[in-house]
């Protein structure tokens, strides 16, 4: 090997030394990605949970209430019909 091939092979690996920074540096970021968007699905999987129960909740007492409700227009009504 003479020195324009050293120097060519040298030339070539010290320019691929930024290119393999950058895939590196590329993949560590979308590793990251990656993860904090399984977080997400998990924090949102969690919060639909939690809605769900509310809303659920929410209609049970606004069930209870109409029945309320309703045992009191009951209760006006026969002590209308004593007076």
């Amino acid at each position: 090997m003479d020195n324009n091939s050293i120097m060519l092979f040298l030339g070539f690996i010290g320019s691929m030394i930024p290119i393999f920074t950058v895939i590196v540096k590329l993949n560590s970021t979308i590793t990251k990605l990656n993860i904090t968007i399984q977080i997400l699905n998990k924090q949102m999987e969690n919060s639909m949970k939690d809605r769900t129960e509310i809303h659920t909740q929410l209609n049970n007492h606004e069930t209870r209430i109409a029945i309320l409700e309703a045992k009191g227009s009951e209760k006006e009504w026969k002590k209308n019909l004593q007076n």
